[in-house]
């Protein structure tokens, strides 16, 4: 299994090596702006796509992605389903093909009606539904407390799907009115996508065969929606260690996570097998 992650950060500031174009030539970081999204791919081609950003065409195109099993969305923010919409009218109307989404019953109905329905309903003749738009792996509750978590199987890839806390609102994990979760691939990779600094998380997962944990990280202060540098040096040693950081911003270069004890920055376009 390899993971390659397709963007990085808010505005990450690294360059695609190699790559003679204007914004990986720039020295301006703000000229950088691949969002996060991931593929997971098996030694046999299969390949699952985690979030669709605003930018996801591009980053496909260049990363020379021809092959996706299914796609999984964490959460409904534009720099993580901002692609899904294009996506879905590209495939129905330009090479008529149906993409198979990886989603939770309560998460399907919330993504329609709150953030789809607007501009892929209409049609020439009547409406579209979502389920004329896309097929649907739904994920298993395996449990509810202390928080929710999904389990389902893609093409030999085991996924298990974890509510987050992203957006604040009453209730705890569980509870949270924003819908957000995280990923734990082949119960080695853990994903957590955009979450507050929580952890409880590590206690509330099987961690035993973790080898990676790629985690949300902000780098200025105050955590209100998302995990601060400051706030993840406080965990122990050896989860930092296996620490690598994402949805970072433009001030990265002004961090050392190796001095700090995390196995550093994750890098756009590189491959973690």
């Amino acid at each position: 299994m390899r993971v390659t992650f397709l963007g990085t950060g808010t505005s990450s500031g690294v360059p695609i090596v190699g790559c003679d174009c204007a914004t990986c030539r720039s020295d301006d970081p703000r000229d950088q702006r691949w969002r996060p999204s991931i593929q997971i791919e098996l030694a046999d081609g299969t390949s699952v796509l985690v979030d669709a950003a605003t930018d996801l065409r591009a980053q496909a195109l260049r990363f020379g992605v021809d092959r996706v099993d299914a796609i999984l969305f964490t959460h409904s923010h534009a720099d993580h389903i901002g692609g899904l919409e294009e996506l879905l009218l590209f495939d129905h109307y330009v090479i008529n093909k149906t993409p198979r989404l990886i989603l939770t019953e309560p998460y399907k109905k919330l993504l329609w009606e709150r953030t789809l329905r607007g501009g892929c309903e209409h049609r020439e003749n009547g409406t579209f539904q979502f389920d004329d738009l896309a097929d649907f792996i739904f994920p298993s509750v395996i449990a509810e407390l202390p928080r929710e978590i999904y389990e389902t199987e893609v093409e030999g890839i085991r996924l298990l799907i974890f509510r987050t806390v992203h957006i604040p609102t009453e209730g705890d994990n569980s509870g949270s009115k924003f819908w957000s979760t995280g990923l734990l691939i082949d119960g080695r990779v853990l994903f957590t996508a955009d979450t507050r600094f929580d952890p409880l998380l590590f206690e509330q997962l099987p961690m035993d065969n973790v080898d990676a944990i790629f985690h949300d990280c902000q780098l200025h202060e105050p955590g209100t929606v998302h995990a601060t540098y400051e706030q993840l040096k406080t965990l122990d040693n050896d989860l930092r260690g296996k620490m690598h950081l994402t949805h970072y911003g433009d001030m990265f270069q002004k961090f050392d996570p190796a001095t700090d004890g995390f196995a550093g920055f994750a890098q756009p376009w590189a491959i973690y097998q």
